[in-house]
């Protein structure tokens, strides 16, 4: 080989050399630098929100069945509340949520949803209620409400980058108002009761993408004791989409369900509700 065509190649191959012991040298330094004030951040991890605060939207549908019994030998009629009382079996109802996350593993929720209906029907059928009798052909007015709020502990014994896991414990307070009126012979029956129950569940989030996730939570309570037999099941399922590091919207399926068979002397009677229905919600967090 001439020799100046030695040297050339002894020249590029010492450039090769040279370049490959300078990015070995900054290749750690690449590593650690952070991107510059004006280059896009990816979204946090949701798990790194220290506070949230939700409103929801639920399309929500009832379907509801009555029965209120003058004494424990004495059984009411058994009634829908949509087909036999006139009440709407749908409406809007708004929720709203907020959420502590104190520390990496602790979470607390409060949130709280109202439900008020009220209807005016021509009945045609013998209805007796507790130790009032409607007969077939009056104008009943009737209304039914209900409100709950619920407080939330959950401990997130599973946290990583693209998801996590939380079990929960909460007391959920509900409180029912039932009314039923015929005015053009005075007669009125009202019922209405509070209570706090206690609900465990599970829910988690897996992240999709950097921006879609998908959530799911499960409330749940079954009693059977000697005067009451009852369950408590509150779902939601959503899919979310995080537009920026502090706003997620997302759209799901919610569906709560109450069945409660009372046989205590002061209280008798059975109330089986469900509400569901898809749901739209929008998130902020810090």
């Amino acid at each position: 080989m001439p020799s100046h065509t030695l040297g050339r190649s002894l020249f590029r191959l010492s450039r090769i050399a040279s370049t490959a012991a300078s990015f070995a040298l900054l290749a750690p330094a690449l590593a650690n630098a952070q991107l510059p004030d004006w280059a896009p951040k990816p979204p946090p991890r949701v798990s790194e929100d220290a506070f949230r605060a939700e409103v929801l939207v639920l399309h929500a549908g009832f379907d509801t069945t009555l029965r209120i019994d003058e004494s424990l030998t004495e059984q009411g009629t058994e009634i829908s509340a949509e087909d036999d009382l006139g009440l709407d079996d749908t409406e809007f109802l708004v929720q709203g949520e907020l959420t502590l996350l104190p520390g990496e593993h602790h979470l607390v929720r409060l949130n709280g949803m109202a439900t008020r209906r009220s209807a005016e029907k021509i009945i045609d059928t013998t209805i007796d209620f507790d130790d009032e009798t409607y007969l077939p052909g009056e104008r009943v007015s009737s209304e039914l409400n209900m409100t709950m709020v619920g407080l939330t502990y959950g401990y997130r014994f599973l946290v990583k980058d693209r998801g996590e896991l939380t079990g929960t414990f909460g007391i959920q307070i509900t409180e029912v108002e039932a009314n039923a009126v015929v005015r053009s012979r005075v007669v009125r029956d009202s019922e209405n009761g509070i209570a706090p129950l206690p609900l465990v569940g599970l829910e988690g989030r897996f992240d999709l993408s950097s921006r879609w996730s998908a959530e799911a939570r499960v409330q749940y309570l079954s009693v059977d004791i000697e005067e009451v037999d009852g369950t408590i099941t509150d779902a939601r399922f959503a899919l979310t989409w995080r537009k920026n590091p502090h706003l997620v919207f997302g759209l799901g399926y919610r569906s709560f369900t109450v069945e409660v068979d009372s046989r205590n002397e002061d209280t008798p009677g059975l109330v089986d509700m469900s509400i569901d229905g898809p749901l739209l919600f929008m998130r902020a967090s810090l």
